[in-house]
């Protein structure tokens, strides 16, 4: 298959890259700067950014469905460091891609975003009411907005704490309370969710919470 893959360069996106481009998937990447991504058989770099709508459109022409592992960056993960930009950048990239019409597309999101607050842990509550986390879970909730508008065939990934370690777990699906999920889950395991999601056409219009044990 062919997959577009925004974030590429990013935590996630990385091992959504090398796990398709392991199944002998064909990825295109869109980078501003396409010389952080190793060139590799079966990976195309585009020069571009996801929230310029002409990039995306260009970058998407061809592909069976978009995969989408960006963020809204901050000076570091912990939840009161500064933001490095205000602007919605995943409600930017979601309109962009929902102009492109019916489009398969597989999105990260978190928990705690839409109907998936009042169920997260009260702690967590906190953090994104209180803590800088604020801004991002603002442009994730209209992000999903934008989505379940759309003609779009979108599957909203709701991860729990993203975690890059190594070691394997059992994966959870399921919601924020059923079954209970784990509190971490690992980026690589994240990503192969979504590609196989990508890859099977499995959970249209559901927002699955993914976790480990």
């Amino acid at each position: 298959m062919r997959f577009l893959v925004l974030g590429a360069t990013g935590r996630t996106g990385q091992h959504i890259v090398e796990q398709a481009l392991a199944k002998g998937h064909e990825i295109t990447a869109l980078a501003r700067d396409p010389a952080k991504v190793t060139p590799r058989d079966g990976l195309t770099l585009r020069t571009g950014t996801p929230t310029n709508a002409s990039d995306v459109a260009r970058a998407a022409e061809g592909a069976d469905a978009i995969l989408v592992a960006l963020n809204n960056p901050r000076a570091s993960d912990a939840p009161w460091a500064k933001p490095l930009s205000l602007e919605p950048i995943l409600t930017q990239v979601a309109q962009n891609i929902t102009a492109l019409g019916k489009t398969r597309v597989v999105f990260l999101s978190a928990i705690g975003v839409g109907d998936s607050f009042e169920d997260t842990a009260w702690i967590m509550r906190v953090l994104i009411k209180h803590t800088n986390l604020k801004h991002a879970y603002g442009d994730h909730n209209t992000a999903e907005q934008t989505f379940r508008a759309s003609d779009a065939d979108w599957t909203l990934v709701r991860a729990m704490g993203l975690s890059n370690s190594d070691k394997e777990k059992p994966l959870i699906v399921g919601t924020a309370t059923t079954p209970k999920p784990g509190m971490m889950v690992r980026r690589s395991a994240v990503a192969g969710f979504m590609l196989s999601a990508a890859e099977n056409g499995s959970h249209f219009h559901q927002t699955p919470v993914v976790s480990e044990k």
